[in-house]
């Protein structure tokens, strides 16, 4: 199994750059899942700290902060609860995508273990409803230097998933 990690502010894309690549991807004859870092943490602020599924600015400082705790305990638990599940399915399928790095380990710990691509997605002219205090986050801001495979600015209603390069890369 490959991996593709996507990255990228919020609101700038991933999850629609996501779909659209895995389409492509697919119909290439190649098998593709969606699977997000995140989901662990959304799973827990659901069923134990009764979260409604809304990314509103509630919402999001409830999963910035549920996120910064379980690091705090383990800088790798929810890296290692990603990798659970991609450990998994690995032989079930050729590509795994995740379209919420948001950290360098995240990125990096993947490129030890699979044949892994590293996409950044930028939204061009586009302004998140994140509050000051969260696009300060550290899951805002982690990734600002990072140094991708792959890069794209996006126009609006531009989401093509550029597979070909993708491709290249696999």
């Amino acid at each position: 199994m490959k991996c593709i990690t996507i990255s990228g502010k919020a609101g700038h894309g991933k999850d629609t750059f996501a779909r659209n690549l895995k389409k492509d991807l697919e119909a290439q004859g190649l098998k593709v899942f969606i699977f997000h870092y995140a989901d662990y943490i959304k799973m827990l602020a659901k069923e134990i700290y009764g979260w409604n599924g809304e990314k509103d600015e509630k919402g999001r400082s409830i999963l910035q902060n549920l996120g910064d705790k379980l690091r705090s305990k383990n800088k790798r638990i929810i890296i290692d609860e990603l990798i659970k599940i991609l450990k998994l399915v690995e032989d079930d399928f050729d590509i795994a995508i995740i379209p919420d790095a948001r950290l360098p380990l995240e990125i990096e710990v993947l490129k030890e273990i699979w044949h892994t691509v590293s996409i950044h997605v930028n939204r061009i002219n586009y302004v998140n409803i994140l509050t000051k205090e969260q696009k300060k986050h550290l899951t805002e801001t982690a990734l600002d230097n990072y140094k991708y495979d792959l890069s794209y600015d996006i126009e609006e209603g531009d989401f093509r998933s550029h597979y070909l390069d993708v491709m290249k890369l696999l």
